[in-house]
């Protein structure tokens, strides 16, 4: 007998495939996910930004939601190798006005228990030696950012 999905989910990218993981750990089953093309290609959120994942943001949803995607991505191998790259975020500061801005971004990581500190421009150069640190005032770094390895690297 044929079976009829349950649910259909558009997008196999980040989200959908994600959505589909979740459903499957509540108990959810008959699930489909279509995708408008092949998997290494893919188009919709995951196209924007492919595998970064920083976790700062105003919104607290948004940025639990992000930490809960670190500690997700974590807890994924592949052949012994961790699927998530843990090399820590760093946003630069140009401007008074932008070194503000993340002063501001630190409280709300804080605020969501994230971990971050603002950093000097000397301290920038050497956590990325190839920044010109003349053109910056500083950053803000957030060790706990990363790296999803892409479908492209691997089947995570």
């Amino acid at each position: 007998m044929a079976s009829t999905p349950r649910i259909v989910i558009i997008g196999a990218g980040i989200v959908g495939t994600n959505l589909a993981d979740e459903l499957v750990a509540r108990g959810w089953n008959s699930i489909t996910v279509l995708d408008q093309g092949p998997l290494n290609m893919p188009g919709g959120s995951t196209s924007h930004a492919p595998g970064l994942v920083f976790q700062t943001n105003a919104s607290k949803t948004m940025a639990t939601f992000a930490k809960y995607t670190v500690e997700k991505l974590l807890s994924l191998t592949e052949d012994g190798v961790s699927c998530f790259n843990q090399v820590g975020g760093l946003e630069v500061a140009t401007t008074e006005t932008r070194l503000a801005d993340l002063k501001r971004k630190l409280g709300y990581a804080a605020s969501w228990g994230i971990e971050g500190k603002i950093l000097s421009r000397d301290e920038c150069k050497e956590l990325y030696p190839l920044i010109n640190e003349e053109d910056i005032l500083g950053g803000l770094h957030v060790p706990s950012d990363g790296l999803a390895r892409a479908a492209a690297q691997s089947n995570c």
